[in-house]
């Protein structure tokens, strides 16, 4: 079994990315964020854009009239096969407020206790998740 070698939990919810590429080519759209941890965001989208590139984020909390701007840099991606979107990208935050990095964590962290809480058919059953 391989060792795990992320040093943050990372937290399925899907929240509204707006992303722009500056360079090579200047490139914008939408997308659906995949997970979240503490240094960065997966996203998946149809855009081929290379590793190494820095974008500008604006993410949507749902149900939050602000949105969280930020800027990360891709540093792995992977292509799809078949699906909706084409490629998914690992982006680490370059740089985040640190009153909306814990605005966006949490949403992400409350998100998924209630999945999570919600997994469980018989309440007396939940396991100490604290």
């Amino acid at each position: 079994m391989e060792k795990e070698r992320r040093k943050f939990k990372r937290f399925d919810t899907y929240m509204s990315i707006k992303f722009k590429v500056a360079e090579p080519k200047k490139l914008r759209g939408i997308c659906l964020s995949k997970d979240l941890s503490r240094e960065g965001i997966k996203i998946a989208t149809n855009e081929a854009i290379e590793s190494g590139s820095l974008l500008d984020l604006e993410i949507d909390i749902p149900d939050d009239p602000k949105p969280v701007s930020t800027t990360g840099e891709i540093v792995w991606r992977r292509k799809l096969e078949g699906g909706e979107r084409s490629y998914e990208y690992g982006i680490r935050f370059a740089s985040m407020d640190p009153v909306d990095k814990f605005r966006v964590l949490d949403y992400a962290y409350n998100n998924w206790l209630e999945t999570k809480v919600n997994d469980f058919s018989d309440p007396e059953k939940i396991p100490d998740i604290g």
